[in-house]
């Protein structure tokens, strides 16, 4: 079966670890909401009691079985093949909590490919946009019935630029859940206690989808005189219980969506989220010592609205969205003396786009797809700082429309009778206009070459302009005393003062970045999947935060330090720099790789128990296949990927699709793991090598090699190979989970104490929990367990921090675990009830 995991890393070996199985939860009868591609159409009855259909069993005359399995409504249809898909069973093996949470947990294999770093993988929900993340960000993983990972070439057919990977959920047609989340957890060496309380709805239904949801988290103060930090200077010794590591924090959360089929073919969705966040920091002592602290209190609001609507026109699919959030902080900081600074600021940010995407007319080897989108976003920031009598203001704005298209064009395909293997290119451009920038213009290439049906390659180039933000440019300044700063030219750790703001004088950064990627599905292991990809980054201009003062940063910065005569460093100008040049090279590869285990015995062919290749037979709340208000996969896209020669009755080597039964009544989903269900195990391994990774500050300045003893970053320079590991097994009910990574460290050289090194690191994080509704002997003698699941998370198992030490082998201040790693090894215990 096709049920693949994710992440992993080297140097640590995991351990298993997986989860309750997805399943649905307790339910009342409500037929409201439920997304669009869960409707049938008029002329096709529909029973979401039977929302998969038999599987079609064609006899070869080898005495073969070719178990041909329909696609899920809300599969994407694209020539590029999946990096990864997980079905429910793989989804419960996660034990996550929302889908946020199991982003989280799949961020090795979401991760852009591109060696950038990045963000949020873009994410469509049953192969749609939407209107931002707030409108998935807390849907319970128990009503997903399929997750799909794709390249970032895909993001180009649905009017997004190939940046990030794309995250396709397909939600179950039916489900509904209320649920009550309580977690609490603290650092083993103590010291700070973190605790909150989630309560939560959801509802799936033939008209949408609802999702509401709230929160509170706790969190308490870590003092430097809480950890074991060795101090150069008893005057900062003396200080510790003044100093806090992490702030003492509250946050509440209540937030909304609701979806809204408006007709088979059109559907309507708004998001609303608030969030208040109260924290609190310790400076240092003021005049009468440790017990008379220096505070900084900071309060952050955020309101945040997004409504889309989507459909179709014809055979093109449209989508209009909208969003505006608006944030507010304010900083009041205490000064020595009894005065007190105070920074406001606020920002506002709005847009809307608008997407037309569909065929053009057949070419001579497919039909010509077109995504093209326009689109306008806003943002207006105004921040005021007072210190002492100084007052400094800002007030920046920026909009900027923009025009974005794709082509596709089929350039092979033996189902047309051109070539022995399907090709195809992708065209793609764009065109902003900031307000306060010149025009900018971004274009890109790819190729696609599906080989196989298991093997397919992709080449792509991309020319990219970037603006630095408007706070980069703009912000105001803010100057901070007292900062621990560790100082590379006399080798000792001292308290400093920091600017921060902005630069109006930077420039916008230039990318180009070209790409080559292998997927392979091997056919002679199954549910094993490869992918192989190697990325070229070079950029010019770019726009960076102050570097640490690395002697070559010094020399290339001098106006950014002031030192006293005797050299000690007093302070440091950190506003953002404009670098000259960047380039970078790496390989990453990874493999993933699933069985599932002790499996019921299958019906045979022809009842309801009927299975499909890739999953198990047919459930409740399960979503529908592909019906008349999507448009049907072309035969081409259909054949091998879910097409496969299995003997007579065994037909797919995976789980129950249990899709609505879950724990409850009748046909809605909503619980944590159904009928009780076999085993599974999954593991996923990603390397990253580093071939060069070199930045140009500017001309006249020697070359930095961040992979060889030059470092843009606190940190350190770049690591050489990070690995990450993850995988995990559950069984009946049982689950655990083990994420590992390592990373090979690297060197900063020069210095009044020789080379800093920055030693390798290895971390594990272990997840176990228990899915009480998978274990019904317990659940009737304890009925309180009854729809619920416990989990036992423990960050950084082995409590390993990073060695960081000078040529003498001495830890700076600054580098020392208690700062690097204040939490370290963290035990949280969770409780999840579904009601």
């Amino acid at each position: 079966m096709k049920n693949l995991c994710f992440s992993m890393s080297v140097r640590a070996l995991l351990l298993a670890g997986a989860a309750t199985l997805a399943g649905p939860a307790s339910a009342a009868d409500a037929d409201t909401l439920s997304d669009l591609s869960a409707v049938a159409p008029d002329d096709q009855s529909f029973d979401t009691g039977t929302s998969v259909p038999e599987t079609d069993y064609d006899v070869e005359d080898e005495g073969e079985i070719v178990v041909t399995a329909q696609r899920l409504a809300g599969q994407l249809e694209t020539d590029i093949a999946a990096e990864a898909e997980l079905d429910e069973a793989a989804i419960a093996s996660y034990g996550a909590s929302s889908i946020e949470e199991l982003l989280a947990s799949l961020e090795p294999i979401t991760r852009s490919g591109r060696g950038r770093g990045g963000g949020r993988p873009v994410i469509l929900v049953n192969g749609r946009r939407i209107s931002g993340f707030g409108a998935v960000r807390n849907i319970p993983p128990e009503a997903i019935a399929k997750v799909e990972v794709f390249p970032e070439e895909v993001a180009l057919q649905y009017g997004y630029a190939a940046t990030e990977r794309v995250v396709n959920f397909v939600l179950k047609a039916d489900f509904r859940q209320m649920s009550v989340e309580a977690e609490a957890g603290l650092p083993t060496q103590g010291g700070q206690f973190m605790s909150e309380l989630e309560p939560a709805f959801t509802a799936i239904g033939k008209n949408g989808r609802l999702n509401l949801n709230a929160s509170w988290e706790h969190q308490t103060m870590l003092l430097e005189s809480e950890r074991d930090l060795v101090y150069d200077d008893p005057v900062l010794a003396a200080g510790a219980a003044a100093r806090s590591l992490s702030s003492a924090s509250d946050q509440y959360v209540i937030d909304g969506t609701l979806v809204r089929n408006i007709d088979k073919v059109t559907e309507a969705s708004v998001s609303l989220r608030f969030d208040q966040t109260d924290s609190l920091n310790l400076l240092g002592p003021d005049l009468g010592g440790a017990g008379d602290p220096l505070r900084r209190e900071t309060r952050t609001q955020n309101w945040t609205g997004s409504a889309s609507v989507n459909g179709m026109l014809g055979d093109w699919r449209w989508a209009v969205t909208g969003n505006f959030a608006d944030a507010d902080t304010r900083t009041l900081t205490d000064r020595a003396g009894g005065t007190r600074d105070r920074f406001d600021s606020s920002q506002q940010s709005f847009g809307a786009n608008t997407n037309f995407s569909g065929s053009l007319g057949e070419a001579w080897a497919g039909p010509l797809r077109l995504s093209a989108t326009a689109s306008y976003s806003g943002l207006r920031y105004d921040s005021q700082s007072q210190r002492g009598g100084a007052v400094t203001t800002t007030d920046l704005s920026r909009d900027v429309p923009s025009v974005f298209g794709s082509l596709n064009i089929p350039l092979l395909d033996p189902d047309y009778g051109v070539g022995p293997i399907r090709v195809s290119a992708t065209l793609s451009g764009q065109v902003q206009r900031p307000s306060d920038f010149k025009t900018l213009t971004n274009w890109g290439a790819n190729l696609n070459f599906i080989v196989t049906s298991n093997l397919s390659l992709v080449a792509s180039f991309n020319s990219d302009e970037e603006a630095p933000s408007v706070t980069q440019l703009g912000a105001a300044p803010l100057t901070t005393e007292g900062v621990t700063y560790y100082d590379l030219a006399t080798g000792q750790t001292g308290l400093i003062t920091t600017t921060t703001g902005g630069n109006p004088f930077l420039l916008p950064e230039r990318r180009r970045d070209f790409k080559l990627g292998l997927n392979w599905e091997v056919p002679m292991v199954e549910g094993l999947r490869l992918s192989v990809n190697y990325n070229r980054n070079k950029s010019y201009d770019t726009a960076n935060s102050f570097p640490p003062l690395t002697p070559e940063i010094e020399g290339a910065f001098p106006d950014r330090v002031t030192r006293a005569p005797d050299g000690t460093l007093l302070a440091v100008d950190q506003r953002p720099v404009n670098f000259d040049r960047a380039s970078n090279s790496q390989i990453r590869w990874g493999v993933n790789f699933g069985k599932s285990f002790g499996q019921p015995e299958p019906r045979a062919p022809g009842g309801e128990g009927r299975r499909i290749a890739g999953g198990g037979p047919a459930g409740r709340g399960a979503p529908p296949v592909e019906g008349g208000d999507t448009p049907p996969r072309p035969e081409r896209a259909v054949r091998g990927e879910s097409q496969q020669t299995a003997s007579p009755p065994a037909a797919a080597d995976g789980p129950r699709r249990g899709g609505g039964r879950g724990f409850g009544r009748g046909g809605r989903g909503g619980a944590f793991g159904g009928a009780q269900q076999g085993g599974r195990w999954q593991v996923s391994l990603y390397h990253t090598i580093k071939l060069t990774d070199k930045v140009l500050i500017g001309p006249g300045v020697p070359e930095l090699d961040l992979l060889n003893g030059s470092a843009t970053g606190n940190g350190g320079g770049s690591t050489r190979h990070l690995v990450e590991l993850d995988g995990g097994v559950f069984y009946k009910g049982i689950g655990a989970r083990v994420g590992a990574k390592y990373d090979s460290g690297s060197t900063v050289a020069g210095g009044a104490n020789g080379d800093l090194r920055f030693h390798d690191l290895a971390t594990f994080n272990l997840r176990l929990f228990a899915d009480f509704n998978q274990m019904p002997k317990l659940t009737e003698d304890l009925a309180f367990l009854k729809n619920s699941r416990l989990r036992l998370s423990v960050n950084n198992l082995f409590d390993a921090q990073r060695k960081v030490t000078d040529a003498s082998g001495t830890v700076p201040l600054i580098y020392q675990p208690g700062y690097i790693d204040p939490r370290g090894r963290y035990v949280e215990l969770q409780w999840r009830k579904a009601f």
